[in-house]
Protein backbone atom coordinates (compact mmCIF):
# COMPACT_ATOMS: atom_id res chain seq x y z
CA UNK A 1 0.00 0.00 0.00
CA UNK A 2 1.20 3.70 -1.00
CA UNK A 3 1.03 5.21 2.55
CA UNK A 4 3.09 8.50 3.57
CA UNK A 5 5.59 8.77 6.08
CA UNK A 6 3.85 10.39 8.83
CA UNK A 7 3.71 14.51 8.85
CA UNK A 8 1.82 17.24 10.25
CA UNK A 9 0.47 18.31 7.12
CA UNK A 10 -1.41 14.93 6.20
CA UNK A 11 -4.98 14.02 6.93
CA UNK A 12 -4.15 11.33 8.84
CA UNK A 13 -1.73 9.63 11.75
CA UNK A 14 -0.83 6.32 12.12
CA UNK A 15 -1.60 4.69 15.46
CA UNK A 16 1.44 1.82 15.27
CA UNK A 17 1.18 -1.33 17.71
CA UNK A 18 -1.69 -3.63 18.84
CA UNK A 19 -2.48 -1.75 21.37
CA UNK A 20 -2.70 1.68 20.12
CA UNK A 21 -4.14 -0.22 16.92
CA UNK A 22 -7.00 -1.45 19.11
CA UNK A 23 -7.85 2.00 20.86
CA UNK A 24 -8.40 3.97 17.74
CA UNK A 25 -10.53 0.68 16.56
CA UNK A 26 -12.64 0.63 19.63
CA UNK A 27 -12.65 4.27 20.42
CA UNK A 28 -12.97 6.29 16.68
CA UNK A 29 -13.34 3.13 14.24
CA UNK A 30 -15.49 5.91 12.01
CA UNK A 31 -12.26 7.43 11.92
CA UNK A 32 -9.95 4.21 10.94
CA UNK A 33 -9.06 3.83 7.03
CA UNK A 34 -7.59 0.68 7.17
CA UNK A 35 -5.31 -1.65 9.41
CA UNK A 36 -1.73 -3.31 8.48
CA UNK A 37 -0.34 -6.17 9.95
CA UNK A 38 3.57 -8.02 9.14
CA UNK A 39 3.88 -11.73 9.37
CA UNK A 40 6.10 -11.69 11.92
CA UNK A 41 3.07 -11.12 14.17
CA UNK A 42 2.71 -13.72 16.56
CA UNK A 43 -0.33 -15.42 15.96
CA UNK A 44 -2.22 -14.40 18.41
CA UNK A 45 -1.75 -10.99 18.25
CA UNK A 46 -2.58 -10.92 14.60
CA UNK A 47 -5.86 -12.81 15.42
CA UNK A 48 -6.89 -10.74 18.15
CA UNK A 49 -6.16 -7.61 15.96
CA UNK A 50 -7.94 -8.97 13.04
CA UNK A 51 -11.12 -10.21 14.91
CA UNK A 52 -11.08 -6.13 16.68
CA UNK A 53 -11.06 -4.76 13.29
CA UNK A 54 -13.78 -6.77 11.92
CA UNK A 55 -16.16 -5.83 14.94
CA UNK A 56 -15.43 -2.53 13.83
CA UNK A 57 -15.70 -2.99 10.52
CA UNK A 58 -12.09 -1.95 8.81
CA UNK A 59 -10.15 -3.59 6.51
CA UNK A 60 -7.74 -5.42 8.05
CA UNK A 61 -4.60 -6.44 5.80
CA UNK A 62 -1.17 -7.96 5.85
CA UNK A 63 1.37 -5.67 4.34
CA UNK A 64 5.10 -6.65 5.20
CA UNK A 65 6.85 -4.06 3.33
CA UNK A 66 4.29 -1.09 4.28
CA UNK A 67 4.66 -1.81 8.18
CA UNK A 68 8.59 -2.66 7.53
CA UNK A 69 8.77 1.23 5.65
CA UNK A 70 6.44 2.97 8.59
CA UNK A 71 7.49 1.97 11.60
CA UNK A 72 10.39 3.32 13.36
CA UNK A 73 11.13 -0.88 15.59
CA UNK A 74 11.53 -3.61 14.80
CA UNK A 75 9.28 -4.84 16.86
CA UNK A 76 6.54 -2.98 15.56
CA UNK A 77 3.65 -5.22 14.08
CA UNK A 78 0.97 -3.22 12.87
CA UNK A 79 -0.81 -0.15 12.14
CA UNK A 80 -3.70 1.77 11.79
CA UNK A 81 -4.37 4.57 9.11
CA UNK A 82 -6.49 7.32 11.21
CA UNK A 83 -7.69 10.45 9.97
CA UNK A 84 -7.68 13.66 12.06
CA UNK A 85 -10.83 15.40 12.82
CA UNK A 86 -11.01 18.89 13.96
CA UNK A 87 -11.84 18.92 17.93
CA UNK A 88 -12.60 21.82 20.51
CA UNK A 89 -12.27 21.43 23.93
CA UNK A 90 -15.82 20.43 26.22
CA UNK A 91 -17.00 23.78 27.75
CA UNK A 92 -17.93 22.40 30.88
CA UNK A 93 -15.20 19.75 31.36
CA UNK A 94 -11.99 20.10 33.71
CA UNK A 95 -9.10 20.85 31.59
CA UNK A 96 -5.12 19.90 31.35
CA UNK A 97 -2.89 23.04 29.60
CA UNK A 98 0.52 22.23 28.72
CA UNK A 99 2.58 25.34 27.90
CA UNK A 100 4.59 25.35 24.43
CA UNK A 101 5.28 21.57 25.77
CA UNK A 102 8.33 20.24 23.09
CA UNK A 103 8.69 16.39 23.71
CA UNK A 104 5.82 14.18 22.09
CA UNK A 105 7.09 11.28 24.59
CA UNK A 106 6.01 13.79 27.67
CA UNK A 107 3.09 14.89 25.92
CA UNK A 108 1.79 11.06 25.32
CA UNK A 109 2.83 9.72 28.68
CA UNK A 110 0.54 12.69 30.09
CA UNK A 111 -2.07 11.56 28.22
CA UNK A 112 -2.29 8.01 29.51
CA UNK A 113 -2.72 9.38 33.00
CA UNK A 114 -5.02 12.21 32.23
CA UNK A 115 -7.53 9.46 30.62
CA UNK A 116 -6.64 7.22 33.63
CA UNK A 117 -8.01 9.72 36.18
CA UNK A 118 -10.73 11.25 34.15
CA UNK A 119 -8.95 14.41 32.27
CA UNK A 120 -10.24 14.16 28.26
CA UNK A 121 -9.68 17.74 27.64
CA UNK A 122 -6.17 18.94 27.22
CA UNK A 123 -5.40 22.32 25.63
CA UNK A 124 -1.70 23.14 24.47
CA UNK A 125 -0.22 26.64 23.83
CA UNK A 126 1.84 26.86 21.06
CA UNK A 127 4.66 26.79 19.96
CA UNK A 128 3.85 22.87 20.83
CA UNK A 129 4.33 19.40 19.57
CA UNK A 130 2.25 17.90 16.82
CA UNK A 131 -0.92 16.40 19.21
CA UNK A 132 -1.62 13.81 16.12
CA UNK A 133 1.88 13.05 15.16
CA UNK A 134 2.72 9.55 15.33
CA UNK A 135 4.75 9.60 18.67
CA UNK A 136 2.65 11.45 20.68
CA UNK A 137 -0.07 8.13 19.83
CA UNK A 138 2.47 5.73 20.39
CA UNK A 139 3.65 7.39 23.55
CA UNK A 140 -0.38 7.66 24.41
CA UNK A 141 -0.78 3.82 24.04
CA UNK A 142 -3.45 5.09 21.36
CA UNK A 143 -5.24 6.90 24.17
CA UNK A 144 -4.96 9.71 22.40
CA UNK A 145 -8.23 9.04 20.98
CA UNK A 146 -9.78 9.18 23.90
CA UNK A 147 -9.96 12.59 24.62
CA UNK A 148 -9.96 16.05 22.72
CA UNK A 149 -7.18 18.11 22.08
CA UNK A 150 -7.03 21.82 21.29
CA UNK A 151 -4.08 23.85 20.36
CA UNK A 152 -3.88 27.96 20.68
CA UNK A 153 -1.83 30.23 19.64
CA UNK A 154 -1.12 31.69 22.87
CA UNK A 155 -2.11 31.79 26.34
CA UNK A 156 -4.35 34.57 25.82
CA UNK A 157 -6.53 32.67 23.39
CA UNK A 158 -7.50 29.61 25.82
CA UNK A 159 -8.00 32.45 28.87
CA UNK A 160 -10.37 34.48 26.31
CA UNK A 161 -12.25 31.31 25.71
CA UNK A 162 -12.04 29.68 28.91
CA UNK A 163 -10.74 32.17 31.33
CA UNK A 164 -12.04 33.76 34.23
CA UNK A 165 -14.04 36.55 32.06
CA UNK A 166 -15.55 34.21 29.28
CA UNK A 167 -18.66 32.15 29.44
CA UNK A 168 -17.20 29.37 30.20
CA UNK A 169 -14.86 30.48 33.40
CA UNK A 170 -12.99 28.16 35.89
CA UNK A 171 -10.36 28.27 38.29
CA UNK A 172 -7.12 27.85 36.82
CA UNK A 173 -4.35 26.07 39.27
CA UNK A 174 -1.24 27.00 38.16
CA UNK A 175 1.88 23.85 39.08
CA UNK A 176 5.17 25.96 40.10
CA UNK A 177 7.85 25.26 42.25
CA UNK A 178 7.74 27.54 43.87
CA UNK A 179 4.05 27.60 44.75
CA UNK A 180 2.19 29.54 46.95
CA UNK A 181 -0.24 26.25 48.01
CA UNK A 182 1.48 22.54 49.11
CA UNK A 183 -0.78 19.81 46.60
CA UNK A 184 -2.24 18.10 49.32
CA UNK A 185 -3.88 21.60 51.03
CA UNK A 186 -5.47 22.58 47.90
CA UNK A 187 -9.23 21.40 47.20
CA UNK A 188 -9.86 21.43 43.53
CA UNK A 189 -12.94 22.50 41.95
CA UNK A 190 -14.58 21.93 39.09
CA UNK A 191 -14.44 23.37 36.27
CA UNK A 192 -11.12 23.92 36.21
CA UNK A 193 -7.58 24.01 34.26
CA UNK A 194 -4.59 22.46 35.55
CA UNK A 195 -1.61 24.60 33.90
CA UNK A 196 1.69 22.84 33.48
CA UNK A 197 4.63 24.40 31.77
CA UNK A 198 6.57 25.37 30.20
CA UNK A 199 9.38 22.81 30.13
CA UNK A 200 11.65 25.43 30.08
CA UNK A 201 11.57 29.55 29.86
CA UNK A 202 12.56 30.85 26.59
CA UNK A 203 12.73 34.24 26.30
CA UNK A 204 12.04 33.99 22.42
CA UNK A 205 9.11 31.99 22.99
CA UNK A 206 7.43 35.24 22.97
CA UNK A 207 5.92 37.53 25.37
CA UNK A 208 5.74 37.32 29.42
CA UNK A 209 2.67 35.77 31.08
CA UNK A 210 -0.97 36.73 30.97
CA UNK A 211 -1.35 38.52 33.89
CA UNK A 212 -4.68 36.26 34.47
CA UNK A 213 -2.55 33.40 34.81
CA UNK A 214 -1.03 35.55 37.17
CA UNK A 215 -3.72 35.78 38.96
CA UNK A 216 -4.40 32.06 39.57
CA UNK A 217 -3.71 29.89 42.53
CA UNK A 218 -0.35 28.52 42.28
CA UNK A 219 0.36 25.15 43.55
CA UNK A 220 3.78 23.10 44.34
CA UNK A 221 4.22 19.41 44.33
CA UNK A 222 6.01 18.87 47.80
CA UNK A 223 9.62 16.97 47.27
CA UNK A 224 12.85 16.53 48.84
CA UNK A 225 16.03 18.87 47.33
CA UNK A 226 17.68 15.90 46.05
CA UNK A 227 16.39 16.42 42.59
CA UNK A 228 15.70 19.99 40.93
CA UNK A 229 12.58 19.32 38.92
CA UNK A 230 9.99 16.63 38.29
CA UNK A 231 9.81 16.13 34.45
CA UNK A 232 6.54 17.19 32.78
CA UNK A 233 4.34 13.76 32.14
CA UNK A 234 5.22 12.93 36.26
CA UNK A 235 4.33 16.23 37.23
CA UNK A 236 0.64 15.89 35.01
CA UNK A 237 0.39 11.93 36.30
CA UNK A 238 0.60 13.29 40.21
CA UNK A 239 -1.79 16.37 39.96
CA UNK A 240 -4.25 14.69 38.01
CA UNK A 241 -4.84 11.78 40.43
CA UNK A 242 -4.90 14.38 43.22
CA UNK A 243 -7.43 16.63 41.49
CA UNK A 244 -9.34 13.72 40.80
CA UNK A 245 -9.49 12.55 44.67
CA UNK A 246 -10.18 15.87 45.57
CA UNK A 247 -13.39 15.88 43.28
CA UNK A 248 -14.89 12.48 45.03
CA UNK A 249 -14.23 13.37 48.87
Amino acid sequence: MNLPAYSEGLEHTYAFGRFAVTEALQRRPADVACVLWHGAMPAAQAEAVRAAAARAGVACLRDDATVTRLRRKANVFCLAQVSKRPERLQADADHVLMLRPSHPGNVGSAIRSMVAFGFLDLALVAPAVDPWGAYVVRASVGLRFALRCQTFDSLGGYLDEFGESSASARTLYHLDAAGQHELDSVRFRSPLALVFGPEWQDSAAGAGPDPRLERSLTVRIPQGNQVESLNLATSISIVTYRASRSALS
